[in-house]
């Protein structure tokens, strides 16, 4: 396998982030040889796929980790590009159940209509685990606001294992979860000082790092106090706290993972009509 990429599409995230658009939601683009997946799709997740020259149109799963605006509000525009203008009956969509099937409060957040068109969805949860060409995932536990949200670990062949937090407070034994992992990446939406319940600061975020010891620490979803308090200047305490590299993320930021982690900037431009209308 040529090693793995990882696209930050948006690095902003709740409610103010994602009106004022100061920091993207697009979410995170993973992409190898084989995989082609869009986790955490929110508002722009068409847009900045785009202008990253992310053909929609190559996806194969989109990963929803819970029913918040900022992390699924672009899942049925990628399921018609995903579904080539919802033409070809294609991909999978892993999501909580009350993204798939509404609950007493909503209905679904992904229509049945384009539930229809894919190939398979999987009700995602703590602890299911299914396989998107060799790539194991599976749904980590979270203590959020939406009681149904989950994390993601990704156990990729001859890569390794990668974590995502999703949007989750500390709690004892959440280090399990991402034991083993290369790079470990968190939502920290609010600043040290600030914390928010169903969300993690860096104090907290470093506890997290500290008894996982990955390779690399990712920091994301930043809320307009991180934004406003500096978000590299605040991950600094997980890196200092830990001796564990550890970045902000960026918008457009590019993990490349092979023997190394390494880090990047995508070139941003427009598509042309044709390039957006070839599938290969």
């Amino acid at each position: 396998m040529d090693g793995v990429k990882l696209v930050f599409l948006g690095t902003g995230g709740g409610r103010f982030a994602t009106i004022t658009q100061k920091r993207r939601t697009g979410g995170i683009r993973l992409i190898s040889e084989k995989l082609n997946i869009h986790v955490d799709p929110g508002p722009g997740a068409l847009i900045y796929s785009l202008e990253a020259g992310l053909n929609p149109q190559k996806i194969k799963t989109v990963i929803v980790s819970h029913r918040h605006p900022d992390h699924y509000s672009n899942a049925e525009v990628l399921v018609e590009a995903m579904t080539r203008g919802m033409l070809k009956k294609r991909g999978i969509v892993a999501a909580p159940s009350n993204i798939l099937s509404g609950n007493g409060e909503t209905g679904p957040a992904i229509s049945t209509y384009h539930q229809n068109m894919i190939e398979k969805a999987i009700t995602l949860k703590p602890g299911v685990k299914f396989t998107v060409d060799k790539t194991k995932i599976s749904g980590t536990k979270t203590v959020h606001s939406d009681p149904e949200t989950v994390g993601f670990r990704f156990e990729i062949p001859e890569i390794g294992a990668i974590g995502y937090t999703a949007d989750t407070e500390y709690f004892e034994g959440i280090e399990k979860e991402y034991k083993g992992v290369r790079l470990l990446i968190l939502s920290v939406m609010r600043p040290t000082g600030s914390p928010w319940k169903g969300h993690m600061t860096p104090k907290e975020a470093a506890k997290l790092v500290e008894d996982v010891k990955p390779e690399m620490a990712v920091a994301t979803h930043f809320g307009m106090k991180m934004i406003y308090s500096g978000p590299a200047y605040e991950v600094k305490l997980i890196e200092n706290t830990t001796g564990v590299p550890t970045i902000a993320a960026f918008d457009g930021m590019k993990l490349q993972i092979d023997e190394k982690i390494t880090i990047g900037k995508i070139k941003r431009k427009q598509q042309s009509t044709e390039d957006f209308l070839k599938h290969n």
